[in-house]
């Protein structure tokens, strides 16, 4: 099924013009479009509409994007892709370090943005928060959540490490499974860019090192000497939890 039919972006950008040149586009290719100028009608129209991806810019009146970006992440794992200047390094690694997914600097082709917009919703369904009462009567009982080692549900799109419950990003979780399919073996920096975002991303292995930095506070007791995602030095990285399959 075509992502563009039923799916809903969030475009928060403080210029006109580039926001309905985007929002255009998006349309244009069977999304549907929603914008938002500030970081305050950006939350406003993220809990009324409920988007599937928020592009999102940094530099924004009202509230910053970075403020945008942790308020989302603490309640939704959306993908959220940064657009931003090129001279705003040190606030792209923020972002990152808050959960976003990925960035596209500007200048920007808009339909590269459409690309890359239909790459992540691809590479990233969106897991929301499981609600018991949902359940089916009458089901099997759940398994029980191991009390060491990380447990990886796909289904629900949770995971928990040492019993405990770990909010993840989109990308994260993807990166994540990535790695735990194909435990013990090594993957450079680019290599797991390339698996988990794409050739049509932005080549840049600074995402993946920011994302693993991410992961290990999340998930390990001590992040600087991890038991599950471990680096080699001069090779990459490996996971050394159980195996999911």
């Amino acid at each position: 099924m075509d992502h563009g039919e039923r799916s809903t972006v969030l475009i928060v950008e403080d210029d006109n013009e580039i926001r309905e040149l985007l929002r255009l586009y998006l349309i244009k290719s069977g999304f549907h479009a929603v914008g938002a100028s500030d970081g305050i009608s950006a939350l406003r129209e993220f809990e009324t509409v409920q988007p599937d991806l928020v592009l999102l810019d940094i530099q924004l009146p009202g509230a910053s994007g970075l403020i945008v970006c942790e308020q989302i992440r603490s309640v939704s794992n959306v993908p959220i892709l940064f657009v931003s200047a090129r001279g705003e390094a040190e606030d792209i690694i923020r972002g990152l370090q808050l959960g976003a997914d990925d960035y596209i600097p500007k200048p920007f082709d808009p339909a590269v943005v459409v690309a890359r917009v239909k790459a992540n919703m691809r590479r990233a369904p969106i897991y929301r928060r499981y609600d018991p009462a949902s359940a089916v009567v009458g089901c099997s009982p759940e398994p029980a959540i191991p009390a060491e080692g990380i447990h990886i549900d796909s289904k629900k799109m949770t995971v928990h490490a040492d019993g405990r419950e770990i909010k993840l990003s989109a990308k994260e979780f993807q990166l994540l499974l990535f790695l735990a399919s194909r435990a013990n073996e090594v993957f450079s920096a680019s290599e797991l860019y390339e698996h988990v975002w794409g050739r049509d991303s932005n080549d840049d292995p600074r995402t993946v090192m920011v994302h693993i930095y991410n992961m290990r506070k999340k998930l390990e007791q001590n992040p600087a000497d991890p038991r599950y995602i471990v680096s080699v030095r001069g090779m990459g990285y490996r996971y050394e939890g159980t195996p999911y399959r």
